[in-house]
């Protein structure tokens, strides 16, 4: 017979766990494209010399961006964490953006 004034977990620990995973996972790919996309855009406004080279090396930078979100969506303390600070990483170039009018 099942105690019944024990608590029951909503979740089982392996169902969080999994459920931690899913939501770095959806950072490191979705959330990374984001913020990838918004920082190269940026960056291409920003950098100094011919249009063409500034698109170029925004785009070469954009490589590290993304490989630096990946590494951080797995390594924060939460997938919380991770998601917050993401966010707050896509409001700099976006604000940018949307200063220029380019959004």
């Amino acid at each position: 017979m099942s105690d019944l004034s024990s608590p029951t977990p909503w979740l089982s620990v392996v169902a969080r766990r999994r459920m931690d995973v899913a939501a770095r996972c959806l950072l490191a790919v979705l959330g990374g494209y984001v913020l990838t996309a918004l920082c190269t855009a940026s960056l291409a406004r920003l950098l100094p010399g011919e249009p063409a080279q500034a698109v170029l090396a925004a785009t070469q930078l954009s490589f590290l961006i993304y490989c630096v979100l990946v590494i951080w969506a797995f390594s924060a303390g939460s997938a919380l964490r991770a998601w917050l600070v993401a966010l707050l990483c896509c409001l700099t170039p976006l604000a940018h953006l949307l200063s220029v009018e380019v959004l």
